[in-house]
């Protein structure tokens, strides 16, 4: 199990993750246009020493940090998630489709945080990740 953050410490990863995503640079670009996110990926996977490399992974890097504490941003995505586990049969098809649900989470964060354009919406998303790690504090105490 990985190490539970301390509140600073996940208000500190948040406000990095925020700081790359804030000054993510295109300029390197002069004639490529993303329709979106996925079309990003898509590049970035199969274009050799593409720009965004660097700040994609210093991106990736914070949200291993903030893996644990991630919120599902839709109701449905949490529902297809739960659906899908209540189907598995056994360790690894629990295995794959965490494995599946956890990119499919980052995505969804980094989506979502980037429409975010005010210190309340930050604040807000703040109070969310801080509420799930509360939680897990608490049940890793009662499990002493």
């Amino acid at each position: 199990m990985s190490k539970l953050l301390s509140k600073q410490e996940l208000e500190a990863h948040i406000q990095q993750f925020r700081d790359i995503l804030a000054h993510f640079d295109y300029s390197s670009l002069k004639n490529i246009r993303f329709f979106n996110l996925e079309s990003l990926y898509a590049y970035m996977d199969t274009v050799e020493s593409n720009p965004f490399k660097e700040q994609y992974d210093a991106l990736q890097k914070e949200l291993d940090y903030l893996q644990p504490y991630l919120p599902f941003v839709s109701s449905e995505r949490a529902a297809h998630f739960l659906t899908a586990m209540s189907k598995a049969h056994d360790d690894n098809e629990i295995a794959e489709i965490k494995k599946d649900y956890t990119q499919k989470l980052r995505k969804d964060f980094i989506n979502i945080a980037r429409t975010m354009t005010t210190n309340d919406q930050w604040t807000s998303l703040l109070s969310t990740c801080e509420e799930i790690r509360l939680h897990k504090e608490e049940t890793s105490l009662a499990s002493y």
